[in-house]
């Protein structure tokens, strides 16, 4: 009697197949927050080495157009366009220092692996938050002395 494996490979890639565009995908949201990670911490970066050589308001100047070229998000060219986006960029500039706040909404996947970090070390994740407002992420750098 002969053996009929021909439904076999169909039923074993319907199942593995789901898993794999799970892991795919979850793999390039992962990818894309890093790069918008290292976006944030370069443009805080410019920022303050321009705000330390030259004043705060060029830092600034700085740091958004650093953000709206990379991003392609022209939001970050103005003021008001960032209040209304939800996102923050602030240089203050101190006796021989430089301070430098930039921040975005969090996203779904830094949320998550906070409630997942969150439950590795204290075991519930209604615990205090330490970094502030829940849905912002945000990033300082400070240079010079204080």
């Amino acid at each position: 009697m002969a053996t009929r494996d021909e439904g076999a490979a169909l039923l074993e890639f319907c199942l593995v197949l789901p898993l794999l565009l799970v892991f795919f995908l979850g793999l390039l949201a992962f990818t894309l927050h890093v790069i918008e990670s290292q976006m944030l911490h370069f443009s805080a970066y410019v920022a303050t080495r321009t705000a330390l050589v030259d004043s705060a308001s060029k830092g600034e100047e700085e740091a958004a157009l650093f953000l709206a070229t990379s991003r392609r998000e022209l939001f970050w060219l103005s003021n008001l366009s960032r209040q209304v986006a939800g996102r923050v960029l602030s240089v203050t500039r101190k006796q021989k220092g430089v301070v430098v706040q930039v921040g975005r909404e969090e996203t779904k996947l830094s949320s998550l692996v906070t409630i997942v970090r969150r439950l590795l070390t204290d075991g519930d994740s209604r615990g205090n938050r330490t970094g502030g407002d829940s849905n912002q992420l945000l990033i300082e750098y400070r240079l010079g002395r204080p």
